[in-house]
């Protein structure tokens, strides 16, 4: 009787509260020596982001979006996720975008090409600050896949940086 109790009002809880979690996984292709990123957000929040910075609507995925969405959206990111490889900081490029399905997430896609040309990149320095200055329990999950090992880290308002050994 306790467990059904306990399942009742979990579920209310989950139903009225909202999650603001962002997702990102970070590719390390050998072939290209590129890190490949992709980021993946409610559109919801983005907008919202957008919209405090630009004071103008953001209509993202739908018939009245405007040109100057995609330079909106890599200018935030800029500003929001930084990479250092070897505490080098590095500038990625902009590959795209794409509504999911659903059409609640947007899939950001940057790259940085030759990033390894320096020697072998044992460390990545990451600060992710995406949404943390609009939503207070905001939390950014990153995954990062470098040759056969993985790092899961998460980042949020009072952790913004953070430093991974790519060697362990």
């Amino acid at each position: 009787m306790q467990h059904s109790l306990i399942v009742i009002i979990w579920s209310l809880f989950v139903s009225f509260h909202d999650f603001h979690v962002t997702h990102t996984t970070i590719y390390y292709n050998a072939d290209k020596e590129a890190l490949e990123i992709t980021v993946n957000v409610a559109i919801e929040d983005l907008e919202r982001a957008l919209e405090d910075q630009t004071a103008k609507k953001i209509n993202i995925g739908t018939n009245t979006e405007t040109e100057s969405v995609d330079q909106l959206i890599e200018a935030y990111f800029r500003q929001r996720l930084t990479l250092a490889p070897n505490n080098r900081l590095t500038n990625y490029q902009w590959v795209g975008k794409e509504v999911s399905q659903d059409l609640h997430n947007l899939y950001i896609y940057f790259e940085v090409l030759d990033c390894n040309q320096n020697g072998k990149i044992e460390s990545l320095l990451v600060e992710n600050s995406i949404f943390t200055d609009i939503i207070p329990d905001q939390s950014n999950i990153v995954l990062v896949e470098f040759g056969d090992k993985s790092h899961n880290r998460t980042f949020s308002r009072a952790l913004k940086r953070q430093e991974l050994n790519l060697l362990n």
